[in-house]
C-alpha cells in the first residue's frame, strides 16, 4: 500500500497539468469553431465591386491565419498532454512494479 501511495503523489501534479491543458484545448476548439462560423458567413455575403472583393479576401485570409494557428496550438497542446500522460502512465508501471517487489 505505501509504494501506491507514493506512486499518486507522484502523478498528482501531472494530472493537474492535464486537466489544465484539457481545459486549454477545449478553449481553443471553441475559438476555432467561433473561426470556422465567421468563415461561413463570410462565403454568404455577397460582393458587389473589386473593392468589396479584396476586403472579403483580406478578411478571408485573417481568418484562415487564425484557424491555422488555432490548429497548431491545438495539435501542439495536444501532444504534451499525451506526453504528460504517458509519463505518469510509465511513473505508475514503475511505481507498482517497486511494490511488487516489495512483497
Amino acid at each position: 500500500m505505501f509504494g501506491s501511495g507514493q506512486g499518486v503523489k507522484v502523478a498528482t501534479p501531472g494530472g493537474k497539468m492535464i486537466k489544465k491543458l484539457e481545459q486549454e484545448i477545449r478553449d481553443l476548439e471553441k475559438k476555432l469553431a467561433e473561426v470556422q462560423k465567421d468563415q461561413a458567413i463570410l462565403r454568404l455575403q455577397p460582393c458587389q465591386g473589386d473593392l468589396e472583393i479584396r476586403k472579403k479576401d483580406a478578411k478571408f485570409d485573417d481568418l484562415d491565419n487564425r484557424a491555422k494557428t488555432i490548429r497548431e496550438t491545438i495539435r501542439e497542446l495536444t501532444r504534451k498532454r499525451q506526453l504528460l500522460i504517458s509519463e505518469s502512465a510509465t511513473r505508475g508501471s514503475y511505481d507498482s512494479n517497486g511494490s511488487d517487489n516489495s512483497f
